[in-house]
């Protein structure tokens, strides 16, 4: 029997390179390079190394390239910042999976 999906937003299945800022559950502040599983309007999936707890902050940020020719405005901005929602802790490996929820949409609804 196939699972309703109840998002208000689509999943992109994607895997886009990203670093993760924030505290772990040692109280250690930590910047990693990761990457994500699938994106949409209001969160992403992600893997880290780190133990982290529920509804923690993280600032989410694509690393992009800079052109010092062209200023970019605020609409522009790579870093998202954002809670966790949901922890899977690895069983096989130390990668964790885990969901976080932008506090600001990536964009609006027409």
């Amino acid at each position: 029997m196939p699972t309703l999906d109840r998002r208000e937003y689509y999943r992109l299945p994607i895997r886009v390179p990203i670093f993760i800022k924030g505290i772990d559950k040692n109280g250690d502040e930590f910047f990693e390079l990761t990457h994500t599983l699938d994106v949409s309007a209001s969160g992403a999936c992600l893997i880290t190394r780190r133990e982290l707890a529920t509804s923690a902050d993280l600032l989410v940020s694509i690393p992009a390239p800079v052109n010092s020719e062209v200023s970019l405005s605020d609409d522009h901005d790579f870093r998202f910042p954002s809670k966790i929602v949901r922890l899977d802790d690895g069983i096989a490996n130390q990668s964790r999976k885990i969901s976080v929820r932008f506090t600001k949409l990536l964009y609006e609804n027409p």
